[in-house]
């Protein structure tokens, strides 16, 4: 957190007006986080229920940048001519929506989870 105070992306999380972080960004006035748990007490419901709710927010991103990790082609060498990597990346993208748009309109809502096992 020490490294986001005064910096270019501050500055931009600050315009954004409704960004969601995890316990690390607790203490900003501009990033809504979950309630940490206090030393003398357990969570009362209502704070169970905003950490929840905060997850809820949080865990398409997490699961996206969990997936885009996943993906070999960010982080090892392109191996085709460079000319191609602008559509590759696309079409690798096109791909991975297709693919999440099939899981929704099999019914289940929350794209990125599988239903039933699959």
């Amino acid at each position: 957190m020490k490294k986001l105070k005064g910096s270019a992306v501050e500055k931009i999380l600050k315009k954004a007006g409704g960004v969601f972080g995890d316990k690390g960004f607790i203490g900003t006035n501009y990033i809504t986080t979950p309630i940490r748990k206090p030393t003398c007490r357990e969570l009362l419901q209502w704070e169970r229920e905003w950490n929840n709710q905060v997850s809820s927010y949080r865990a398409p991103v997490e699961r996206a940048v969990a997936t885009l990790k996943t993906w070999r082609i960010l982080f090892t060498d392109y191996r085709r001519p460079l000319k191609t990597f602008k559509s590759s990346f696309r079409a690798a993208i096109g791909l991975y929506f297709f693919k999440e748009s099939c899981r929704v309109a099999r019914g289940n809502l929350t794209p990125g989870l599988p239903q039933n096992g699959t």
